[in-house]
């Protein structure tokens, strides 16, 4: 029965993906789109354990999940409910009668919503309730069947006073996202006529039972309602079903999918059970600090997280996405959690998945023609598919599926063994990962250069390709799966050399290769095709990846969080009602043009950054970033407590989703492994206690089904305590935060005990305290001297290379510098131990050194970060020096080698990698999900505008290009054009005025695409960088610009509008172009660009070379200004 159920979900899913080729990667529309930059209300307010809300508008925002099933309760702010069983199982909305006076619960005068992690409680006051009166309903879900039950509540009430219902719409629909937030129509789950028809009721006393769905392909279904003794129930015409009962001091009733019971039902007794069974699962995770926003999280993560387990393996949502998918993080939440039996269970079920009985018998590349080579072409003994592979569903290892999700399901598994420490259960799975890793080395690092290519391999992954290239989050996850293997190897008695030898080779060329000492964070790439350059821009998974993974030393870990401080775009998060304390999330990348997963807010993403910036040792940072995405998400958004998947403040997406499985599992890590700093490493009997608190709590505790862990500041003293509830003892590290200057003395469970300093601790001194073999240990410091004055110097202060820094340590002393970015000039020794003056020498951009300071008996690493400017600029505008009649176009025809409405129509087949990998298709335009995507180039308008060759622009700079025939010198590292080409010049000037044209896409982001070279006869030459997006746009496309998460440096570009002829630096409004994904120009556009040069020059000659993979650029005309 359970391989049926994953059957029909699995086809479901991929009948959705083949329906379209556009629909592979890209959601379905959001709702949502457009509206990240409108103002927000704080709308839910912590009290203890519960999100809060007085009065709200908004319906069916929380779901209650129950019996592991597709079954959830919708909750609203108001007492409007809806079931999904799943597909609509009806509505049921709430009234009072007094008399003749007639009251819907929704339009009562106080509303007061609590979302009490798996319940949703509803205190209402109304006149009709009499002064003091009130009314209480508690709503649940059925721990062990699909349905829900209610508790209503009185107190005070008059007399007389009936309780009234409607209940119906049992359509059966099936909505296109299972009617998610953000993705479905808001009101989906309400009552409607056409929702009603077909539906059969049988009414018994106070029960009732409706029959609904008979045209469905499974045949009719049954929901059955019982309520109050005494309820009075009637249908009408629709039908609906109406009912009233007098209101009593406590009253139940009931609903669930199936027929009526014979036997006698005890509401009371079934609601108890329901409410234990939440209860305990609340409590599963209890959380106390200092912050009431974080407080409610405990009980949420848990009843989230039980939310997406189904029994067998955890699914990719709640609701959205209920489906089992091999990969992606929710699997984390498992161990995390304390759930290491379904931990097994996923573990399990996803091992019988992997492939065991494909060998490869087919050689690099095996690409889809059908897909235009973008991808590898589905066929079982190809290199992907092939032993080794896990498919995406439980056990079942037929299935091919278009995503790598072997290195994200391994790496839950070798933290469930860190968790574990289970080696009987990693002799089981021994064979498994020895599978995983040589099928990864095969089809990712086939030239052995210890770089590993991503296919696919993260959630983000859904438009990234790299084109064999040597990628960091690819190369990162298999270092920790080869470094683990080896260290599993050793403990149950198999050779660990292979792995040790290959994780070393690794790190070796990550930190070789992509690390990039001057700027002090990894390279999202290296190209492995043409001229092999290093991708500079990185996104945020190649930083909390790489970190994650452990290739990080500490010193590289915090440069490369400074590197998402200071490149990637920080949007901040502000509400009515929330006090300013400059929260900001962020977004994943900050490249265009926009495409699914390339530049989103998506919590997960935040989460997992936030975990990094904990790993880093940057607590405040962190702490402040993950609760600003708390804010974002659980109580500025539409749904209480909500594990959503993508932002409000997403340009192209909205709020979207609930309960999704990635965030489910990124914020157990980053609550617990984070913020309090349990680390588990059992294979090694240990276990690392790091709390990451703000510096100014003065306590925190936490209750997990492995541990209990609490700190308070007691005076002058610290304490720790720490129980453990694994099944055998550990040593306990605990890595502490130093609050004073001087340790008078460390006790553990009150003996003396020895401390020493962490030597290579960044931001603030830490002291390492080890207990051996313990089960439970109070740890107490007593401090004494002065408060540490632990922090940053020079934060964000500017410098121009050259300028002289002058940084005053005060009652710190320094005592070394370490200057891995090379941002100071070497300075002479002895250095002043009080004051730091060097030279800036250091690359542009956001700045680190560190220095080695002391204050009292401790000694830390210091940053100072400061900010190199760019070296200045007279800002001229383009076109602004236009002198007509200086102005002489240059005879470029002989060059001129296609039209350029080609670019789209060729199939650029060679050179493409010798591996198979995701590519770009050979239409030269898409991606992987969306291989057959095109664009029509349609210049008729710029040729119609042309009068005796010559096309005139609005500024007075007439361009040379024909009416008919070749137009444009294209060039490209593909093989249908030449990779460079050169025009003649003669005399001086001291402008060229280009008009070109040419793709580029997402993956040539802020690297110079190609390089403009006027050559003089003296053998210098200036040059002009084409780089998207300041200056190199795409033909077919308009970029989206918000300046939040879609900046440009420069102004934008002037662009010929190639259908009709339009010249314009704001295609957006004159073509009324709209949205952010996609923004196509019909017909497509060029690009004018105004290149100064050295007027008392000769000229010689002009080049134009292509520098990126992927790109055709081309030249359509110069015209010289003498």
């Amino acid at each position: 029965m359970r391989k049926r159920k994953i059957t029909a979900l699995s086809t479901f899913f991929i009948l959705l993906c083949v329906l379209s080729s556009e629909a592979l990667g890209q959601p379905l529309a959001s709702l949502n789109e457009g509206k990240h930059t409108s103002a927000r209300k704080l709308r839910y307010h912590p009290d203890g354990e519960d999100f809060v809300i007085v009065n709200g508008d908004r319906k069916f925002n929380r779901a209650l999940y129950g019996s592991h099933s597709g079954f959830r309760l919708e909750t609203s702010d108001v007492p409007e409910f809806a079931l999904y069983l799943p597909r609509m199982g009806g509505n049921l909305t709430l009234g009072l009668r007094l008399k003749n006076r007639v009251l819907s619960l929704n339009h009562a005068s106080r509303i007061e919503s609590r979302y009490r992690a798996g319940s949703r409680i509803y205190k209402i006051t109304d006149p009709i309730l009499g002064k003091n009166g009130f009314l209480v309903i508690t709503a649940l879900a059925l721990p062990d069947a699909d349905g829900a039950i209610w508790k209503v509540e009185s107190k005070n009430i008059p007399s007389g006073i009936e309780l009234t219902w409607l209940f119906g719409g049992a359509a059966d629909k099936r909505f296109s996202r299972e009617g998610d937030m953000g993705v479905d129509p808001a009101d989906c789950f309400d009552l409607k006529p056409e929702y009603c028809s077909g539906n059969v009721y049988a009414i018994k006393n106070n029960q009732f039972q409706v029959a609904f769905g008979q045209k469905s392909k499974t045949g009719a279904r049954v929901l059955s309602g019982l309520f109050p003794s005494g309820s009075k129930l009637t249908t009408d015409e629709l039908p609906r079903l109406h009912g009233s009962v007098l209101l009593q001091k406590e009253q139940y009733f009931l609903l669930h999918s199936g027929e009526l019971s014979d036997s006698p039902v005890v509401l009371s007794a079934l609601f108890d059970k329901a409410e234990r069974t939440r209860r305990t699962l609340a409590e599963r995770i209890r959380i106390s600090t200092p912050d009431p926003y974080f407080n409610t999280l405990g009980g949420a993560l848990s009843v989230a997280a039980d939310g997406i387990w189904d029994g067998e393996v955890w699914l990719h949502g709640a609701i959205g996405w209920r489906m089992p998918l091999s990969g992606w993080r929710a699997a984390y939440t498992g161990d995390v959690l304390g759930w290491h039996d379904r931990a097994r269970k996923h573990f399990d079920a996803y091992a019988a998945s992997q492939v065991t009985h494909k060998p490869q018998v087919k050689q690099h590349p095996a690409q889809d023609p059908e897909m235009n080579l973008a991808r590898s072409i589905k066929e079982w003994g190809t290199p992907q598919y092939s032993n080794g592979y896990i498919c995406r569903n439980p056990n079942r290892n037929d299935q091919v599926h278009h995503y790598d999700m072997n290195l994200c399901y391994t790496d839950e598994l070798l933290w469930h063994f860190n968790w574990t420490g289970d080696l009987a259960y990693a002799h089981k799975m021994w064979p498994v990962l020895v599978r995983h890793l040589d099928w990864e080395k095969r089809n990712f690092d086939p030239d052995n250069d210890g770089l590993y290519d991503a296919y696919a391999c993260i959630w983000a992954s859904d438009a990234l390709y790299y084109n064999s290239g040597a990628v960091t989050h690819s190369s990162a996850y298999n270092y920790r799966a080869n470094k683990m293997a080896a260290e599993i190897a050793r403990l149950i008695g198999e050779d660990p050399s292979p792995y040790a030898s290959e994780a070393a080779q690794i790190l070796k060329a990550m930190n070789e290769q992509l690390w990039i000492p001057s700027k002090g964070h990894w390279a999202e790439y290296k190209d492995f095709m043409g001229h092999k350059r290093v991708h500079e821009s990185a996104a945020v998974w190649t930083v909390y990846h790489a970190i994650d993974s452990e290739t990080a030393d500490p010193f590289q870990a915090y440069q490369a969080t400074r590197y998402v401080d200071t490149a990637i775009p920080h949007i901040p998060v502000r509400a009515e009602g929330l006090k300013d304390e400059q929260f900001e999330t962020i977004s994943t990348t900050n490249w265009l043009p926009y495409s699914w997963s390339i530049n989103n807010v998506a919590f997960a993403e935040v989460m997992h950054t936030s975990l990094a910036y904990w790993q880093a040792g940057r607590n405040d940072e962190a702490f402040k970033l993950l609760k600003s995405s708390v804010l974002d998400g659980m109580y500025l958004g539409g749904s209480p407590g909500n594990f959503g998947q993508v932002s409000f403040y997403d340009a192209a997406r909205g709020e979207c989703y609930r309960d999704f499985g990635d965030p489910i599992g990124v914020a157990s890590r980053a609550l617990i492994q984070g913020l309090y700093g349990i680390v588990p490493d059992l294979l090694n009997n240990r276990l690392l206690i790091r709390p990451g608190f703000p510096a100014e709590w003065p306590y925190a505790s936490l209750e997990t089904p492995d541990i209990s862990f609490g700190y308070q500041q007691e005076g002058q003293s610290d304490v720790y305590r720490v129980s453990t509830r694994f099944d055998k003892p550990l040593t306990i590290e605990l890595q502490c935060r130093a609050r004073m200057d001087r340790v008078v003395t460390v006790t553990v469970n009150g003996k003396k005990a020895q401390w020493k300093q962490n030597e290579t601790s960044v931001g603030y001194p830490c002291l390492l305290i080890e207990i051996p073999s313990a089960k439970t240990a109070e740890i107490k410091i007593e401090w004494a001297g002065r408060p540490v004055e632990a922090g940053l110097l020079q934060t964000g202060k500017a410098y121009k290379k050259g300028d002289v820094a002058k940084i005053s340590f005060q009652s710190l002393t320094m005592e070394e510098l370490y200057d891995p970015q090379n941002v100071f000039l070497k300075t002479r020794i002895p250095i002043n131990p009080k004051e730091f003056v060097a030279v800036v020498t250091g690359a542009p951009g956001g700045r680190t050194a560190f220095a080695r300071v002391r204050q009292g008996d401790l000694s830390w690493w210091l940053p100072i970060e400061i900010q190199v400017e760019e070296e200045s600029k007279d800002a001229v505008a383009a076109f602004s020096k236009v002198v007509p009649a200086h102005c002489q176009p240059v005879n470029m025809d002989s060059l001129w080698n296609a039209p350029v409405t080609a670019i789209f129509k060729n199939e650029y087949l060679t050179p493409r990698s010798p591996y198979t990998t995701l590519q770009l298709p050979k239409q030269g335009i898409g991606e992987w999900c969306h291989p057959k995507t095109t664009a029509v180039i349609d210049d008729s308008g710029l040729r119609k505008k042309v009068r005796n060759q010559l096309f005139a622009t609005p500024f007075g700079v007439n361009f040379r290009t024909p009416s008919e025939g070749n137009n444009i010198a294209f060039t490209s590292l593909w093989d249908n054009y030449p990779d460079s080409i050169r025009v003649p010049l003669t005399g001086s000037a001291s402008h060229a005025y280009l008009l070109m044209a040419g793709s580029t896409n997402h993956m040539q982001c802020h690297i110079v695409n190609g390089i403009v070279k006027v050559h003089y006869t003296d053998g210098s030459c200036d040059s002009l960088e084409l780089i998207n997006p300041e200056n190199w746009c795409p033909i077919e496309q308009d970029f989206f610009v918000d300046s939040v998460a879609f900046s440009i440096k420069a102004p934008r570009p002037y662009r010929v509008h190639l259908l009709s002829g339009l010249v314009s630096n704001n295609l957006e409004k004159d073509l009324t172009i709209k949205g952010v994904y996609g923004r196509e120009i019909p017909g497509g556009a060029g690009v004018l660009l105004d290149m100064p040069l050295n007027p008392k020059k000769t000229l010689s000659h002009l080049t134009l070379e292509t520098l990126s993979n992927d790109v055709v650029i081309g030249l359509m005309s110069i015209t010289l200004q003498q």
